[in-house]
């Protein structure tokens, strides 16, 4: 078979800009922590590109159903961006829409990596044999490079970032371009949400603006990612596509998705006045590190500006874990953080992971119980994850030691499981099936129906205090202390529910099978893993691999043409 890349290109007018989701739309994935997967690089690229002349239309995976014959005669190229988890979908989608003769690019987190070397780049390399293009890393400045030279206006050897196969079936990856200062992300066009499919059935939508973080927690591939920089956007302009966001949708809640809103205090100081000078009366949540809540006026702030709910990452209250791990917090600053924001009426959703250096089944059970004695409305509980570009990934060489049960043609399908759920790695004490079950079992003790159902009988006096604190009169305090037990029972009851369904469901009963499987016993539980998926994308697999095969095959001939004129065979 002839290189992707030999697909002819065309002149671009029209781009179908798609994120897709783990499975196909309306198929039950029964993500625990279930919602949206906003848009995320959508809405920004869709202004930067509308800013250049092209025609864009975002569509999530979690939102629309993704119709290939639709966008292969509507659009003339396709921008894929995933995650690792959605890889498996997106490389589907990538050869479906490049068989019906579409200009397809991946990029997205899974192909973002500081290393460049073969290693770093099994990712991108994988994807090649399902799609022409990729782009690695940041693409503000690497995407319109490569719509000219899709056009015949650059050489593709000019646009940093991108990996392709030539013609005559040789893999080039072109050298990285660095990452935009924050000057140039704020030259960049406001965030397009009108251009998102289906946008007006939003309920919830994400605010970013903040590129990396300052911190190096080893597991994390942010970081590594996005650098450590401030590059973040003014927070004029990030209210400003906030409020664009809000035009659009039936917004109840926004999400400010930077992986620590906070950690520059003056950025995040400065977002939260822009929100109460222009009044906006918006409840939002967002992500962020134990050591800014010792920032007392910045929290106040944050919960007069509408922060109802943070999601802090506890990560482990062994502080063996934590230092490892290079976490800058213990256990007792924890509890410290944890009660400051209650006393200031903010929502803590703990952010816990699963399989850390020293972590055993004992340690988590303590977590668990911790967790209660401190009152936190809901947890997450999460097995450590091979996350690609993270500095334990590249470090350590975590392909090489996670469970990965699929090989041969089904192998890229193993992305599917970096997403929490599932064990995937083990460590000093724990392999990856005891990971998995003490997740499990943190989970279902503590959305626990009697922990969730006891908030309908009982008062919150600590919201009630604050409300009190507040200069709020007693019926409307005691009014929000009921509302935050409603809510907080609503959470947990849906935590239990989601927990519950994702332990029936035969693709992850089967997967829980494989971890405790005999040698012996693993092929045919492979099959029947397989067996759970979508039977349109096992033959797409299985077609690509055997074409890998084949042009193995042909590279090696001319190798061996030398043995067999000897009088040999290659067994021999």
């Amino acid at each position: 078979m002839a290189p992707l890349h030999s697909v002819r290109p065309r002149a671009i007018s029209r781009i179908a800009w798609l994120e897709p989701s783990r499975l196909p739309f309306g198929f039950d994935d029964q993500n625990i922590y279930s919602g949206i997967l906003f848009p995320r690089a959508g809405p920004k690229m869709a202004g930067l590109l509308q800013s250049l002349g092209y025609e864009i239309e975002v569509i999530s995976g979690e939102l629309s159903a993704i119709d290939v014959d639709e966008i292969a005669r509507d659009f003339d190229l396709a921008c894929i961006s995933v995650l690792s988890n959605t890889t498996p979908h997106g490389l589907v989608l990538g050869r479906w829409l490049t068989e019906r003769g579409l200009p397809v690019v991946m990029g997205g987190y899974q192909f973002a990596h500081n290393r460049w070397d073969l290693d770093a780049l099994a990712t991108t390399a994988e994807a090649l044999d399902f799609v022409p293009y990729v782009i690695r890393g940041e693409g503000y400045a690497a995407l319109p490079r490569f719509l000219q030279a899709l056009d015949g206006k650059l050489p593709f050897s000019s646009v940093g970032g991108l990996s392709y196969r030539t013609p005559d079936g040789r893999t080039i990856h072109n050298g990285a371009t660095p990452l935009l200062d924050r000057d140039q992300m704020n030259e960049l066009p406001l965030a397009d949400w009108s251009a998102v499919r289906d946008v007006e059935t939003l309920f919830i939508v994400s605010a970013h603006g903040m590129q990396g973080c300052p911190r190096s927690c080893s597991w994390c591939a942010v970081w590594t990612r996005d650098g450590q920089r401030n590059r973040n956007t003014a927070a004029e302009r990030l209210v400003d596509e906030l409020e664009g966001a809000l035009s659009v949708t039936k917004c109840q809640h926004v999400f400010f998705s930077a992986d620590n809103f906070p950690v520059i205090h003056t950025w995040a100081t400065e977002v939260c006045e822009e929100i109460l000078h222009r009044g906006l009366d918006v409840s939002w949540t967002c992500q962020g590190e134990v050591a800014a809540v010792q920032r007392t006026e910045l929290v106040e702030l944050m919960a007069r500006a509408g922060c109802r709910r943070w999601c802090i990452g506890l990560e482990s209250i062994n502080n063996a874990s934590l230092a490892d791990s290079n976490k800058r917090q213990t256990r007792e600053t924890m509890e410290e953080a944890i009660r400051m924001l209650h006393e200031r009426g903010v929502h803590v959703h703990g952010m816990f992971i699963v399989g850390l250096p020293h972590d055993t089944p004992e340690t988590i059970r303590e977590t668990v119980a911790w967790a209660k004695r401190m009152r936190i409305e809901t947890c997450q509980f999460l097995c450590l994850a091979d996350l690609p570009g993270s500095s334990d990934y590249e470090q350590h060489r975590l392909w090489e030691k996670s469970f990965r049960p699929l090989t041969d043609a089904y192998e890229p399908l193993n992305w599917m499981f970096v997403n929490g759920h599932y064990g995937r790695l083990g460590n000093e004490v724990m392999p990856p099936a005891v990971v998995q079950r003490v997740m499990g079992d943190a989970m279902l003790s503590f959305y626990s129906l009697p922990r969730a159902l006891s908030r309908l009988v009982t008062l919150d006096m600590e919201t009630f205090r604050v409300a009190r604190r507040q200069g709020k009169g007693w019926f409307r305090s005691l009014r929000e202390a009921h509302y935050h037990n409603l809510i907080v029972a609503f959470l947990r009851l849906r935590g239990w529910r989601d927990t519950h369904k994702w332990l029936k469901v035969p693709i992850n009963q089967t997967y829980l099978r494989l971890l405790d499987a005999r040698p012996e016993e693993v092929p045919a539980l492979s099959r029947e893993l397989v067996s759970h998926l979508p039977p349109e994308w096992v033959s797409t697999f299985e077609r690509v691999y055997a074409e890998r095969l084949e042009r193995d095959e042909e590279a090696l001939e001319p190798l061996l043409r030398p043995v067999e004129a000897a009088g040999l065979t290659a067994g021999d």
